[in-house]
């Protein structure tokens, strides 16, 4: 079983991103490698990432069957007819660095509305979807706003939105609607801080509120034994709409886990009071907003 798990690469090619307490990592082709083997499907990377497109593709370009690829396109400017252009050739640079022939989902990296809605770079996903360069495109967004623009547009396969165990407001406006727009969870542990929280207060303004909604979800792994990790993964995996779970750790143990998260069955009861306490939005979801 390969469950919904995408397996995140931001950190491996920036070490110090997010929050986790996880050592450097030694060997990353050993690492992606056994990631593969414990069945995961589908690799997560970015241009903004480090050398880690670069990295995925020294393993891809060894490989018969391919896991599936999603990258992303940036540095675009509302209004410039440049953007057509400056797709391409991201795009073109992503495939070279990962030793395949096209991108299965490209996302705009920027969540603006003025650049997913920009006219010129809808005339860059066409061409990248007429050179078959690209198979699907998605945006990655933080507001409401961007979120309902994507699903009404018309324009795009996949959204990537930020959820977490405290936080599911972004997904409960996707399923209001009647759409064929996949949905990739990313955030799913705030960066890392729902586990290491030792800066939630130095680094988030509404430091409060998220202690004290930690406090409620912390009673209930208490009450059901079981820890805030596995409850993360196993509530995310259970929302139907929900096609990818992205994961970004350099731990083999710590995927190992979450796999084995993915087949954790939860009572109706812990479901209901994670469904209370996730409703509504939080500001704090949101890392742009925190103070560092």
């Amino acid at each position: 079983m390969t469950s919904k798990l995408c397996l995140g690469t931001a950190k491996i090619g920036m070490p110090d991103y997010g929050y986790s307490n996880t050592d450097t990592l030694v060997n990353a082709d050993e690492f992606l490698f056994e990631s593969l083997s414990l069945g995961i499907n589908y690799i997560d990377t970015s241009p903004r990432y480090g050398g880690s497109e670069k990295i995925v593709g020294n393993i891809l370009k060894t490989l018969d069957n391919k896991p599936g690829i999603s990258t992303k396109v940036d540095n675009l400017i509302p209004g410039s007819k440049q953007n057509s252009d400056l797709m391409l050739h991201s795009i073109l640079s992503s495939i070279d660095n990962l030793s395949i022939d096209s991108i299965d989902i490209c996302y705009l990296h920027q969540n603006e509305i003025d650049i997913i809605s920009d006219v010129y770079v809808h005339k860059g996903i066409e061409l990248l979807k007429e050179k078959n360069l690209i198979k699907e495109i998605g945006t990655s967004i933080y507001s409401e706003s961007e979120l309902r623009y994507t699903l009404e547009s018309g324009i795009f396969d996949w959204v990537q939105i930020p959820i977490n165990i405290l936080d599911t407001s972004f997904y409960n406006i996707i399923s209001e609607y009647n759409t064929n727009i996949k949905v990739s969870a990313r955030s799913v542990f705030l960066q890392g801080i729902l586990l290491n929280r030792h800066s939630i207060c130095d680094d988030i303004e509404e430091h409060s509120e998220l202690l004290d909604a930690l406090e409620l979800v912390d009673r209930l792994c208490v009450k059901h034994n079981i820890n805030i990790k596995q409850l993360s993964i196993a509530y995310l995996s259970l929302l139907e709409r929900i096609d990818q779970i992205i994961v970004g750790t350099t731990s083999i143990n710590n995927l190992k886990d979450n796999i084995l998260s993915t087949d954790i069955v939860l009572s109706n009861n812990l479901i209901t009071s994670l469904k209370t306490i996730s409703k509504q939005p939080k500001v704090w979801t949101n890392p742009r907003k925190w103070k560092s």
